[in-house]
């Protein structure tokens, strides 16, 4: 059993009055955001026209979609009750009604920056794509440092707006402590998800969460696992996406790389400056090598059954919903071992692909036994250079080794263990050859 934590139990549901207590302040915020955008909106609709959609704005199309399906999916063990598609309804509305907010700040840099983003230049841009947990976050840490790389902040990442970037820099930035930063941060978060991934705000860290979390994927887990398979797989485009995955999702890495060579340092700089971004967006990695022709693409795999199972607890120890909970162990079980197993077809395919020397694997035991041949091997491929810099260790710090506070085996979630190492016999063999 599970100590017992934030989270409730999954059979428990609120009372009615919990449940009106929770409405009330929903209620309200919906009609303030509603007073608030009202009027900004001809300002979106002109800006829309002048230049183009901002890429973070979801689609009338994706809200209705997602309505049909709050109120006809039936999920199972557990079940969707009544009072939690009220609630994602409103959640829906309310998070599509606030969105032009996102786009006139998009829009804004268009105005004050959009000829000077033009003609910055994206060289040989770095790219890494691996599944969720392994260890790639590890890998960044040290290659971000390197000065010659731009790597966004995930925060710049959660809010890909210059003028807010160059206003707080000048301001609060300059008043306010990072580590409070940090602190404030860490102390909003669940204990449990501390303990897996130590967010840094200001250091680069999975762009395609941020990404998502612009139109309705991330609402996918709430209904159940049949739609999450779809909606919440970074290794495929259902034919409704693809104007999001391919077009919105390139469109908006375009931008962010240019906001981000811009934010860098002076003009003259620019023409030297290469942008790195770090994620698990392979349903997007073919749109990018058609775009960046000169771009380098890093995976780094892992032995996948103990990282889909290091999956599933992380993704159960996310921030819940003050409502629903947490998304229930049997929807993640049943949605990861489906995505992930995908997932690793699609990466064992494009990776092994013939091509023209810009992707490499490296393979997680690899670079924990030999963090410097991994590290040469990148740079190697990379920036052409067999030593390398100042900066990159030899040898990793020693890492205390964590008990998890929620940390359930793959039997504990019903998973044949066996059957699943059957399926995944192929990306196997291929991670132990590499």
């Amino acid at each position: 059993m599970e100590k017992k934590n934030i989270f409730k139990n999954e059979i428990d549901k609120p009372s009615i009055f919990q449940f009106i207590l929770r409405m009330i302040p929903k209620l309200i915020f919906l009609a303030v955001t509603v007073i608030i955008v009202l009027p900004l909106l001809p300002i979106y609709w002109l800006g829309c026209l002048v230049w183009v959609r901002p890429p973070n704005v979801p689609y009338l199309q994706q809200l209705l979609r997602y309505l049909k399906h709050t109120w006809t999916v039936s999920p199972e063990n557990p079940i969707l009750p009544f009072f939690g598609r009220v609630w994602l309804s409103l959640s829906l509305f309310h998070f599509y009604i606030g969105s032009p907010i996102r786009g006139i700040a998009w829009l804004l840099d268009e105005l004050l920056y959009g000829r000077l983003l033009n003609k910055i230049s994206i060289h040989k841009p770095f790219f890494v794509i691996s599944a969720g947990r392994s260890g790639s976050t590890q890998i960044t840490r040290y290659i971000e440092e390197d000065q010659r790389l731009v790597a966004p902040t995930i925060l710049q990442c959660m809010f890909p707006y210059l003028w807010l970037w160059r206003l707080v820099s000048n301001t609060i930035g300059r008043i306010i402590n990072p580590e409070k930063v940090r602190e404030m941060i860490k102390s909003a978060m669940p204990a449990e998800l501390w303990e897996r991934h130590e967010l840094d705000p200001f250091k680069a860290d999975t762009f395609d969460g941020a990404f998502l979390s612009f139109h309705f994927h991330r609402f996918s887990l709430y209904l159940g696992p049949e739609v999450a398979k779809e909606d919440f797989n970074m290794a495929n485009i259902a034919p409704y996406d693809e104007q999001i995955k391919k077009n919105d999702f390139v469109r908006l890495v375009d931008r962010l790389a240019r906001k981000a060579i811009y934010f860098s340092g002076a003009p003259a700089e620019w023409e030297s400056r290469r942008f790195y971004l770090k994620g698990h967006f392979l349903f997007a990695a073919q749109s990018l090598c058609e775009r960046y022709q000169d771009a380098y693409f890093l995976t780094v795999i892992r032995e996948p059954v103990s990282r889909i199972r290091s999956g599933i607890n992380y993704m159960r120890v996310n921030p819940p919903d003050p409502v629903l909970g947490p998304v229930p162990w049997s929807w993640l079980t049943d949605t990861l071992i489906h995505t992930e197993v995908f997932y690793g077809k699609v990466e064992q395919k494009w990776f092994t692909q013939e091509t023209n020397g810009h992707r490499s694997v490296i393979r997680f035991t690899e670079f924990v036994d030999d963090l410097e041949s991994s590290m040469k091997r990148i740079y190697k491929d990379y920036f052409n250079s067999d030593e390398l810099p100042p900066h990159i260790p030899t040898n990793h710090s020693p890492r205390e080794r964590k008990h998890y506070t929620v940390n359930r085996t793959l039997s504990e979630l019903g998973v044949d263990e066996g059957a699943l190492k059957n399926k995944l016999s192929d990306y196997i063999d291929w991670c132990q050859s590499v």
